[in-house]
């Protein structure tokens, strides 16, 4: 409304002019009750004609007053639709389509120009205060109710504004089947689940998976054991009670009892069929089956295990060493292997002569006076690997020939001994050890000669030749017998090695050296000091009163075993730690048990 003072456009509701305070004309409401007025023409726009320097006019129209005539009009087209509005709630109230109460608010959207000033106001006036239209429509409507349910609903508990009740079918909020806002989240549902199955599988089903894995491998039992006296190992299989186990390296099955399939497999099995040279271990794979119930064969854990190959068995029995001097043209060699071997010396085979004499061999051997003469031994036993030595005999480099007669015996029960010998003819002969009957008669032309060897002591004696010729080194040649006489010709020579007999060896044991004297004594063997020779401890008291110990050697037959007691008959040799040492010559058993 235009104040009629100041002409300044002011809102219809204000009483006076906001910029003069002149009082505006009371402008008439039409009943909200009734229906809609009508539209009228639109007011026509206020025009003002400007004349510039020149007289020349023009029209000018005020923007202000046109927005006001704008604002005015849709001042009037509101409340025109308000009023419509109500007139159509009002018939659908009537065809009970529309909710009823106070929950439906029948004001439309107000423009921010005529808020502006209510801000300050409440939504509406107390009952002291006279009611000031708003461009809002604040009359509560009342409609008949279509149903009895919203009449149940306490009037607190309803909502204000817009009635709370969904409306189905709304077509513009419709999902729809394909679409990239519904197929992201489900590629992304997949991508996590995807990523946390991979993670469990990688690091907890894996991990568990090796651990049972190691597992069941540790309960795989390999121990070794032994097979009809030959090396061998037992396997323990552990599975299903009752099941059947196949094992396809030994082409058999066995039946699990007590949860484990067990069975036996010889060592040698893996390596009977090889015939090239063997390593001294050897790794294994056993490779089994389980038998299901449908007869299908599964594969098992392979079960490996490592297995020691010995050595075929050979036992050098002259000379028990692999380093002798001799002074003869033949060596006799002998050694000891297993029944049905395979013996090659020197390449020769001598297979032939182990049964016959029950795995005993016996060799000459040809020595040349060149020095080391090598001697190899190969030998192959069932069941076993390879084994081979060498000996070395060695014969000095000789400038003038002089050989022993191969025939000539390295043992002797008698105190002499018959030596034949030959050298260069027109050589000397000079005997540097005892001997008696020396015979040269046919030195001069065959180089043939003869003597008999004397041997003062028990044991080992050494016969020493030297034959000399003009212009040529001397060759001298060493040769050992070993001297024992029959028991019936040692034993009786004896002294007891009691209390009084030890005293006095103690006593005098460089005479009884020297005079090789024998001595008896009875005990148990108290511990073992050597192996080749054997060397132990006797306690010559046999239990009674304080020990008396005594170191013996054992040249005998017999192999002593420690705690057992023995009757000993030997010869003094020297001392061991401050106690005598005796060699032993004969070996017995106790007279009497001990106390």
């Amino acid at each position: 409304m235009k104040c009629p003072n100041c002409g300044k456009w002011n809102r219809a509701s204000f009483p006076v002019c906001f910029a003069c305070g002149t009082p505006l004309p009371a402008e008439e409401k039409p009943d909200r009750r009734e229906a809609a007025p009508q539209p009228g023409p639109e007011p026509e726009a206020p025009i003002t004609i400007v004349y510039d320097e020149f007289g020349d006019g023009q029209t000018v129209v005020d923007a202000k007053d046109k927005l006001a005539e704008e604002m005015l009009n849709l001042h009037q087209r509101k409340q025109r639709g308000e009023q419509q509005q109500k007139a159509l709630r009002r018939l659908a109230a009537e065809k009970g389509f529309a909710p009823t109460g106070t929950g439906v608010v029948g004001g439309s959207r107000r423009s921010r120009v005529f808020v502006e000033v209510g801000r300050s106001r409440g939504a509406y006036p107390r009952a002291d205060e006279p009611q000031v239209d708003y461009d809002g429509y604040t009359d509560e409507p009342h409609y008949s109710r279509s149903t009895d349910e919203l009449s149940a609903i306490a009037w607190q508990q309803r909502g204000r504004g817009a009635v709370q009740i969904p409306l189905k079918g709304n077509p513009r909020g419709r999902a729809r089947l394909f679409g990239l806002r519904r197929f992201v989240p489900i590629l992304l549902l997949f991508l996590v689940l995807g990523s946390g199955g991979y993670l469990a599988y990688r690091f907890w089903y894996l991990p568990s998976l090796d651990k049972q894995q190691a597992e069941a491998e540790e309960q795989v039992e390999v121990t070794a054991s032994i097979l009809d006296d030959m090396p061998a190992h037992t396997v323990r299989i552990p599975a299903p009670e009752g099941a059947q186990i196949y094992i396809k390296e030994l082409r058999r099955s066995y039946i699990v009892t007590g949860g484990y399939a067990i069975f036996q497999v010889e060592d040698h099995f893996w390596y009977d069929s090889l015939e090239d040279e063997l390593e001294p271990q050897m790794d294994v794979t056993l490779t089994p089956f389980i038998r299901t119930g449908t007869g299908e064969q599964v594969a098992m854990t392979p079960v490996n295990y490592t297995i020691q190959i010995p050595l075929s068995p050979l036992t050098l029995i002259r000379p028990d060493v692999t380093y002798v001097e001799a002074s003869t043209p033949i060596y006799n060699i002998q050694f000891h292997v297993m029944q049905n071997s395979t013996v090659f010396i020197n390449g020769e085979d001598y297979s032939s002569y182990v049964n016959t004499q029950n795995g005993y061999i016996s060799y000459n051997a040809p020595i040349q006076p060149i020095g080391e003469n090598k001697i190899h031994i190969v030998v192959r036993s069932q069941y076993y690997r390879e084994n081979e030595t060498t000996l070395i005999i060695y014969r000095a480099v000789q400038d003038i020939p002089l050989d022993l007669a191969s025939t000539l015996e390295d043992r002797s029960a008698k105190p002499s001994m018959t030596i034949n010998a030959t050298t260069r003819a027109g050589a000397t002969i000079t005997l540097l050890s005892p001997y008696n009957n020396l015979d040269t008669s046919q030195l001069a032309s065959t180089g043939a000669f003869s003597f008999d060897a004397v041997f003062n002591r028990i044991g080992n004696n050494t016969v020493i030749i030297r034959a000399d010729y003009p212009d040529k080194n001397p060759t001298i040649v060493e040769y050992n017998v070993y001297y024992l006489p029959d028991p019936d010709h040692y034993t009786p020579k004896a002294w007891g090695l009691d209390a009084y007999g030890y005293a006095d060896l103690l006593a005098n044991l460089a005479t009884r050296v020297k005079n090789t004297q024998i001595y008896v004594l009875t005990g148990p063997v108290v511990r073992v000091v050597g192996t080749k020779p054997q060397l132990v401890i006797f306690d010559s008291a046999d239990g009674k009163g304080s020990a008396r110990e005594v170191l013996v050697e054992n040249q005998t037959k017999t192999t002593w075993e420690v705690g057992k007691r023995y009757r000993i008959y030997g010869d003094a040799s020297g001392s061991y730690g401050g106690v005598p040492r005796l060699t032993a010559r004969y070996t017995y058993k106790p007279a009497k048990p001990a106390k």
